[in-house]
């Protein structure tokens, strides 16, 4: 029975003071009695209650050392909470722990003597000497020695490890920090002078990175990987994991063309593109299967690894020449239940809106455009002063159109935990966001449970499943309209001036411009978009260990989606009862499936120095899909939105259906020799359905070299290379394919949408269209890489640089035109062209701590070279000497624009004759046209005309050069806060059509072309917009291609900034953490783009805002 035992089961009170002060009279004497063996004050315990208490700790203490704890029940509080997770600790570092409750602990001749910290004792401070050393007891320079419970109290060592603090209690405890160490807390107990070692993090040194169809350690990865944890990407309150993706990876560029709900229409570019004829998207896989990445919530998200090069992602072959994503869920840990809830309430808001001049200077300015009175003085004074607005409206369409801020909600509930036998995770999800516009909303539901069962001790069956249901709804344009969309809803309020009045003042709806209503009205009728999608994953496993080395698994995965997709245009009645066009309804089901079988044999072996891995598996793939459609219009009634409820006498069907299979076999040998010399193999065979039998099956292999040379004796020997942890160099080459140009493009297909004629009818027939190539075959890309990774410091700064070559060739390309003039036949996809991304990535990181605060630092900068080597049958060259058309040409990066270089505008007559001759293109010159260089002419030289055969150029790339970003956090005690700037640079944007063009197709005119626009009473050179004129929709002269209309689109932007508390553990002791945010994304953007205009977005017509997004929320566990 132990002494604590014994005093409280029969003794109380003062009698129990007496017992104890015998029994510490007593205590040199018992020290004389033999002890048992585990009585050590200096073996390693392990204490894992993070929902302990001061009793079951002590209780857990006794077990392991054989010392018993002898205490006053008046000085000691059993069931006061004491939570603790430790594992092979000191017992000074268990006893720390009771110091912080106020306890002093003193081990005396095999018993652990607590008492109440007297004010004596508290009062007390000496003067601590120390040194901090490593595992080999090399000093440790600039360690952080930090005294807990004081306000930073703390000191750095010193080039030899040492350090001095004054004033500190007897009785406090140390906390001693190094980057890339394992924190140590030591208590003093009166102790002056000590020495400590800090060991390397051994989760740091096993940090593993997902690669495919595996992990590997970190440290003896070859290939170039970038990793992004899951924490990091719930820092951002974006809806959409692409969204949190922006600007977190070097090489990995993420574009947002829209801020649509449930539709923001991203691009994922990996290294660059690499096709201008096949998809340039990578390959996602969620859990090792493919999926859409839109799918996958945020909150589930443990990490995303993306393979770059070609050594990293050729296990997966045909379809990871662009890149390959690999996004992995979380699974359970822990050793108890855990519950936890992340969410928020936020406002998304437009980040920016042309701004338009009022409706009487539209009238006033249209007038000198058109350069005729179309309004009178007193038509633009009843504009100006509203007083018959029926006829002289005021509005503004664009900024009715969409709202000042839209709500958005998101709530993650997860349960998770792991026993001997079986871990699970699961969760569900609810997102609702608003829209900017009416009408136009967002919602998803989805919930996920993985979870991994032990069935013996070298079987196991895991399973990851994901069902999900979203709703996205927009209105759309109501009968009589050529266009059905939210788009062209908001083309429109972008084109019309607000001239025309949405509702009269007898309520009734008003013409608009085009006879038709205004977008205003448009919204406000009973059309709409709605699109219902349920998606369910299942992805199940079998794993079996004959042996410790040895895994051989099998995987079983499943994807099936079903939706429905409305289009119903309702009719709307006008002024005077005018109904421009009949309802109707367009009803489309989808379906479809796709399902893979995969096995995998893995071998692991370490024997000595030497490490080795091989895997060697097989693929089958499976997808399907069906399609049926159905469209009636005439319906009786507005509120009734049924197939059944229109008129049979239009009515069409439609249906169709797509199928493709692919298997292949892979391999990967990695070899590494002390972690020091690292080997990587790897080849995969695919096989495809999308090409004809002699062309179906092609192999993709690479190969990658890596030197830890920072292992080296010779380098670690060097005192003036000991403050570089790591150094690591590797290289690596291989081959990557590309397949997804359609499904059937070498087969001959008949296309049935063509009539006949049979006397005086015209009856539905089928014909060839399309010519096609039975040898079409792997669009492929060669990739080589080299680079180097390195830490200093012990991880306090972190640099790595990677170079990259990537070379596409036999791009699959489906160029324009027919094969001949006599047979009509258009060209189908064939293998020709060559494109190359060079570039280079770096990447920076630094990291420091001290005491209760922190901050950390990364930075990512890459520069991508896209250009065009070959166009193969595109191989035209033009009079100007360039080879290609279009916006192809050899030598240049894909997307160019091409077109005339300017000097301005022209001030008057005389400057116009003193210009080349440019007849060509503007017959009749004025002051305030734009003035077209003369670069090149039959002789190779200027010739004194411009002439579009010999005069337009490449001016630039809607592709950027540089995309770079830069995060930062701090975080003092319960305080963090976090910062991300993301952007891009060496691109040009386009303002043509109505992002450029005042009175474009009769429109509207913008605040800036107003105010810099050519006048001729003040004539600039380089006005910023020339002389106001109508522009119909084939153009005009000024409106020619030219580096005039391009505008750096290069961008900073705020990206996201978020601030947050965790509340103390004591404040609310059954919760495990409480943190409360604020957070804010897209907040500022700092380009030279007119106002109004997003770069990020580059158009000349519609667009749906980025959002701004301010959120508030909530994070707890229990």
């Amino acid at each position: 029975m132990s002494v604590k035992s014994s005093l409280r089961r029969h003794a109380s009170g003062s009698v129990r003071v007496a017992l104890s002060t015998m029994v510490l009279l007593a205590a040199p004497a018992l020290g004389a009695m033999p002890q048992p063996a585990a009585a050590q004050s200096d073996v390693s315990i392990t204490v894992m209650q993070p929902s302990g208490t001061i009793g079951s700790v002590m209780k857990a203490v006794e077990q392991q050392t054989g010392l018993h704890f002898f205490y006053n029940d008046r000085d000691v509080n059993l069931s006061e909470p004491l939570h603790l997770e430790l594992t092979d600790v000191s017992l000074d570092k268990v006893l720390a722990a009771f110091h912080d409750k106020g306890l002093s602990c003193e081990v005396r001749n095999g018993l652990i003597v607590l008492s109440r910290a007297s004010k004596h004792s508290q009062s007390k401070t000496i003067t601590i000497k120390g040194k901090v050393v490593d595992a080999s007891g090399e000093p440790i320079m600039s360690a952080t020695v930090v005294v807990l419970g004081t306000d930073g109290k703390g000191a750095f060592t010193d080039i030899d490890g040492n350090f001095e603090i004054k004033d500190v209690p007897a009785d406090a405890t140390l906390r001693i920090t190094f980057v890339g160490m394992t924190p140590q807390e030591i208590a003093l107990n009166g102790r002056t002078d000590i020495t400590i070692t800090l060991h390397e993090d051994s989760e740091l040194l096993e940090e593993v990175v997902v690669v495919g169809y595996g992990t590997q350690k970190k440290v003896n990865v070859v290939g170039s990987i970038a990793q992004v944890r899951g924490d990091d990407l719930t820092k951002k309150s974006s809806a959409n994991l692409v969204n949190a993706l922006t600007g977190m990876m070097s090489g990995v560029t993420v574009t947002q063309r829209s801020g649509a709900p449930g539709k923001e229409s991203n691009s994922i570019r990996v290294r660059g593109i690499g096709s201008f004829g096949g998809s340039p998207n990578p390959l996602v896989l969620v859990d090792g299967i493919p999926g859409s990445i839109s799918d996958v919530n945020s909150s589930d998200v443990e990490s995303v690894s993306v393979l770059k090069d070609a050594s990293t992602a050729a296990i997966y072959g045909s379809r990871a020449a662009n890149g390959v994503i690999l996004i992995t869920t979380k699974k359970g840990k822990g050793d108890k239940i855990n519950l936890s809830y992340n969410g928020y309430v936020g406002w998304n808001s437009p980040t920016a809106l042309p701004e338009f001049v009022p409706t009487w200077e539209y009238a006033k300015l249209l007038n000198e455009a058109t350069g005729t009175p179309t309004y009178s003085e007193e038509e633009i004074a009843s504009f100006r002063n509203g007083s018959n607005k029926d006829l002289y409206a005021q509005e503004d369409y664009l900024h009715s159109l969409f709202k000042s801020n839209a709500p958005q909600t998101n709530h993650h509930v997860t349960l998770n935990g792991r026993t001997d036998r079986m871990s699970y995770y699961a969760s569900l999800g609810a997102l609702y966001q608003d829209g900017l516009v009416s009408k136009n909303y967002f919602t998803r539901y989805d919930g996920r449970t993985n979870f991994t069962i032990n069935l013996s001790d070298n079987l196991s069956i895991s399973a990851n499943l994901h069902a999900l249901l979203s709703e996205r709804n927009e209105p759309t344009t109501p009968g009589g309209e050529d266009v059905e969309s939210m788009e062209y809803i908001i083309l429109k309020a972008l084109r019309f001036p607000g001239i025309k009045p949405t509702k009269l003042s007898t309520g009734e709806y008003g013409l608009g411009p085009e006879m038709h209503g205004t977008p205003l009205a448009w919204i406000e009728s009973k059309s709409f978009a709605n699109n219902r999608r349920f998606s369910a994953r299942t992805n199940v496993s079998l794993s079996y260990k004959p042996i410790k080395e040895l895994e051989m698994k099998v995987i079983a995965g499943m994807n099936h989606n079903n939706s429905e997709s409305k289009q119903f245009r309702s009719s709307i009645t006008l002024q005077n009862g005018l109904t421009p066009g009949a309802s109707s309804l367009n009803d489309q089901m989808v379906r479809d499936f796709y399902k893979t079988l995969q096995s995998t044999v893995n071998y692991t072996s370490q024997l000595g120095e030497h490490g080795l891995s091989a895997l060697l598996g097989y693929s089958y793939e499976d997808y399907s899909s069906r399609y049926v459609g159905a469209e009636r219009d005439k319906l009786a009634s507005n509120d009734l939105p049924y197939i059944n409820v229109g008129s049979p006498d239009n009515q069409k069907g439609n249906g169709g259906g797509t199928e493709w299979a692919m298997q292949s076999v892979f391999g990967r040998l990695d070899y590494n020799y002390a972690s020091k010399y690292l080997l990587e193999i790897t080849g995969r065979y695919d096989g495809s359905s999308r090409f004809s039998s002699h062309k179906r099956y092609a192999f993709f292999p690479s190969a990658a070299l890596g030197w830890r040379v920072s292992e080296e004796d010779f380098f670690k020997s060097c005192k003036s290379l000991e403050w570089i942890s790591n150094l690591k160099f590797k290289v690596s080459l291989g081959v990557l394919g590309n397949q997804e140009i359609g499904v059937y493009p070498y087969q001959t297909v008949y296309d049935l949408g063509l009539f006949y004629p049979f006397g005086n009818t015209l009856h539905q027939g089928a014909a060839v269209t399309k010519s096609t190539d039975e040898n079409l075959s792997w669009e492929s890309t060669r990739t080589w890489d080299a680079g180097f990774e390195s830490s200093i410091l012990n991880g306090a700064l972190t640099l790595n640089v990677n170079y990259f070559s990537r070379t596409t060739y036999d791009i699959l390309f489906a160029p324009g035109g027919s094969v001949s003039k006599v047979s009509g036949l258009k060209v189908s996809p064939i293998n020709t062209g060559t494109l190359t991304n060079k570039g280079i990535e770096i990447e920076i990181g630094h990291q420091y701590v001290k005491g209760d605060f922190s901050y950390n630092l990364t930075g990512n900068f890459t520069y991508i070279d896209n250009r065009i080597k070959s166009l193969g049958v595109g191989d035209v060259k033009q009079l100007n000497g360039l080879v290609g058309s279009g916006n192809l040409f050899i030598g240049h990066p894909i997307d160019i624009y091409y077109g005339y270089k300017t000097d301005g505008v022209f001030t008057d007559q005389e400057d116009i004759n003193a210009w080349a001759n440019q007849k060509k293109i503007n017959p009749k010159s004025v002051p305030g046209d734009i003035r077209y260089k003369d670069l090149l002419g039959p002789e190779g030289k200027p010739d004194g005309v411009v002439d579009p055969n010999y005069d337009r150029t490449v001016l630039g790339s809607s592709i950027p050069k540089y995309t770079f970003s830069l995060s930062g956090g701090m975080g003092y005690k319960g305080v963090d806060f976090t910062m991300q700037l993301q952007g891009v640079a060496g691109v040009k944007g386009y303002l043509n059509n109505f992002a450029g063009y005042a009175f474009f197709q009769e429109g509207n005119i913008q605040r800036w072309q107003a105010d810099n626009r050519f006048r001729p009473d003040q004539p600039d050179r380089y006005a910023k917009y020339p002389r106001l004129e109508a522009i119909p929709g084939t153009g005009t002269a000024n409106t020619e291609v030219s580096d005039y209309w391009l505008r750096d689109a290069s961008y900073l932007r705020i990206k996201n900034v978020q601030i947050g508390y965790t509340l103390p553990k004591q404040w609310l002791p059954q919760i495990s953490s409480l943190r409360l945010y604020l957070s804010g994304d897209n907040l500022y953007t700092f380009n030279k783009y007119p106002k109004g205009w997003d770069p990020e977005i580059n158009t000349g017509g519609a667009f749906y805002p980025i959002l701004r997004t301010i959120t508030f929320g909530l994070n707890f566990s229990l």
